[in-house]
């Protein structure tokens, strides 16, 4: 098991190539160095992450070179291997999945032979999981895809179907989520002929085009999508456009570009027509960063040869530097300092209502990590606040107490596994002993519950059970 050191911030530059870990702790980890290597040493692509809230069980979907693999983390410590389903091609360099419903959607990339549009249902779990869908009607090789739940669509990023067409992004409608039917693509002469990857929220797409830059499009109409900015060269670390993700206000953009070196960037879009930038940041000189994903305060990357990466992104409105507040190194292999490209961790998924961290790594496999209670604190300053709640379970009331060794304004939140906001009160604790009483949650909502905890410098999350 890798040590864990804790440091200061401010002197996380000067040692960070002597350290492993930092606020991440393994929880549990597989791997299958049997199977066939593609590309030099890939075995694994993408990773994500699925709640069954009937069941109240966690899973962990990855692909490898031939496969998508099921995996029970309900129990973190302990990844139980639910299935593994071949996927339509058995030599893909790049897989890509998305969830909505009790459903999760495949395709591959690079691939030989072809690939193909997969549905797998997963309300079996964690018995099994079912095939619903298996056709290349609509892909034969798709980069990535995307699932905007709100407006029932899948796109489709770089995709080319049957028998020799392409679309830059193909969309898609699932009012039958195991029938989907194209109900429009992207207009590729407004400045996208390669989507790479897309985020979608509503009816806006954000669209990561490669060499040609990011570009922000109108989808409320399908077939007459319209531009309604960009983001091109020169900007720093300009490169190969990846991805993207907003905050949770919608204000705030953040990207990589799969260059070598290129940091990871954010971009203010209140003046939507002429996006501003903010700030620019990597976790050293000459990484590579690759996915990068928002969750409150927080920004997680998949950091190639360095590993998962978590950033405290609390202060960029005032334009300052993010900081660093976690980070797990999943390929320890390449020497300190010496970056070789395309090796180490894939991806990262942040999202599931327990707070575990996944994450992928090519050649390493697949790891379960654990926040520490401090992330995102500066040990030095001293912040950190211990809270309690009892009783819980709870029927009618609890209490959650505090400890903190300085006066700070929180935020207390309830949320419904599915995300729904219960309760929310905001107030201030000081170094006396403090507590507030969380009553009036609506009666109907009993089972698990989570309860987040926003402080100046600090997130906390715990699992409440009303009954």
């Amino acid at each position: 098991m890798l040590k864990k050191i804790i440091l200061a911030l401010w002197v996380f530059p000067l040692l960070a190539e002597a350290q492993q870990a930092y606020n991440l702790t393994l929880l549990s980890h597989f791997n299958d160095t049997t199977l066939k290597r593609v590309d030099g040493d890939q075995i694994w692509s993408d990773v994500m992450g699925w709640k069954d809230t009937v069941k109240n069980r966690e899973y962990l979907i990855a692909g490898s070179t031939d496969s998508i693999y099921f995996f029970d983390i309900t129990n973190p410590t302990q990844m139980v291997k639910c299935d593994v389903e071949f996927g339509h091609s058995r030599n893909a360099i790049n897989r890509d999945y998305e969830t909505y419903d009790h459903y999760v959607y495949c395709v591959s990339d690079k691939s030989s032979p072809l690939g193909a549009l997969q549905i797998f249902d997963l309300q079996y779990l964690p018995d099994s999981v079912h095939k619903v869908y298996d056709d290349d009607a609509h892909s034969i090789n798709t980069h990535t895809l995307f699932i905007e739940a709100a407006s029932k669509r899948l796109y489709l990023c770089a995709n080319s179907y049957r028998p020799a067409g392409f679309r830059t992004m193909a969309i898609l409608s699932l009012e039958n989520p195991e029938s989907p039917t194209l109900i429009g693509e992207l207009d590729n002469s407004q400045g996208c002929p390669y989507t790479h990857e897309v985020f979608v929220q509503r009816d806006t797409a954000y669209c990561s085009c490669g060499n040609n830059g990011l570009f922000i499009y109108d989808v409320s109409n399908p077939q007459q999508t319209k531009l309604l900015s960009s983001i091109v060269a020169p900007y720093p670390g300009n490169g190969y456009n990846h991805s993207s993700w907003l905050d949770s206000t919608g204000q705030y953009l953040m990207f990589t570009d799969e260059n070598q070196g290129s940091p990871i960037k954010v971009y203010d879009l209140q003046q939507f027509s002429a996006p501003d930038l903010v700030t620019y940041f990597n976790s050293h000189p000459n990484a590579l960063p690759h996915n990068a994903y928002w969750k409150g305060r927080f920004a997680y990357a998949s950091s190639y040869e360095d590993g998962v990466y978590v950033y405290d992104m609390v202060s960029i409105s005032s334009g300052k530097t993010p900081t660093i507040a976690g980070y797990y190194d999943t390929y320890p292999l390449n020497s300190n300092g010496v970056y070789n490209g395309f090796h180490g961790c894939w991806g990262v998924w942040p999202f599931l209502p327990s707070g575990v961290i996944l994450a992928s790594d090519i050649s390493e496999g697949l790891f379960v990590l654990q926040a520490s209670p401090t992330l995102g604190l500066n040990d030095a300053n001293n912040t950190q606040v211990i809270t309690h709640v009892f009783p819980n379970p709870f029927s009618e009331t609890t209490t959650i107490s505090f400890s903190s060794p300085i006066k700070q304004n929180i935020f207390v939140e309830v949320f419904t596994v599915q995300g729904q906001q219960l309760w929310s009160k905001q107030t201030a604790i000081s170094p006396d002993q403090h507590s507030i009483e969380l009553d009036n949650i609506p009666k109907h909502a009993n089972g698990l519950l989570q309860l987040r905890i926003t402080g100046e410098n600090f997130v906390i999350h715990k699992t409440l059970l009303k009954q």
